[in-house]
Parts: C-alpha cells; structure tokens; sequence
C-alpha cells in the first residue's frame, strides 16, 4: 500500500479594507489614517503590495497603507495586491482614490475701484 501526501493551497480569500471607504479628500499636510488591507491564506500567510495609479512600484509590501502627513504628489489611486506564496494566486482590491487639496499659505484681497484682485502669497 502506498500512502501519498496531499498538499493544497487555498486564497486568497475574503480580501478586506479597513475602513472600508474608496475614496478620501484631505488637505495637504493632514494626516490621513492608516488603511489596512487584510485576506487569508493557507497554509502561508499572504503577502501583500500596496501600488499606486497603476504604477508597478511597491509603496508598502506590508498590509498597512500609511501615507502620514499628506503632499500633493501623494494623490492618487491605491491599490493592495494580495498574494498566496503557495499557489501563487493574487487578489487585487479596489482602487483607493486619495484627493489632496492644496493650502494655501497667504491669500490677501485687494478691492480697487470695484474690482477684485486676490495675490496669492
């Protein structure tokens, strides 16, 4: 009688963000809190890679997105690949869509002969 040994890999599945939200409008330098994208798999934990518009560069290859205090080039989508070390499957989430709006450092309004002239500083 021969035995054989069965191995089998399974995910990722049940791929989640937290919070759940798609879309954030911040204002340039607020801090936006941490995104955290999660799945399971077996019998290896998953990896994961946070990527931004689509971009093949790597901006996290953990399961947490931190963007911190936030720069216009930091606008954009996000997305997190999640993957099985095992059977090699992945799993993508949706787009993150991540505004950012700029501020402005001085505003002065001058006001000529009915006409309004704002400089921005």
């Amino acid at each position: 009688m021969t035995s054989k040994l069965l191995y089998f890999t399974d995910g990722p599945d049940s791929l989640t963000m937290s919070p759940s939200s798609i879309s954030y409008t911040m204002i340039e330098g607020e801090s936006m809190n941490n995104i955290i994208c999660s799945a399971t798999c077996y019998p290896e934990q998953c990896t994961f890679i946070w990527t931004k518009s689509g971009v093949e560069t790597s901006i996290s290859n953990t399961g947490v997105l931190s963007l911190g205090s936030l720069q216009r080039r930091d606008a954009g989508i996000y997305t997190c690949t999640v993957r099985n070390p095992g059977s090699n499957a992945t799993a993508s989430s949706q787009g993150i869509e991540v505004l950012v709006r700029c501020m402005l450092k001085e505003c002065y309004i001058y006001i000529l002969c009915g006409v309004v002239s704002i400089v921005l500083m």
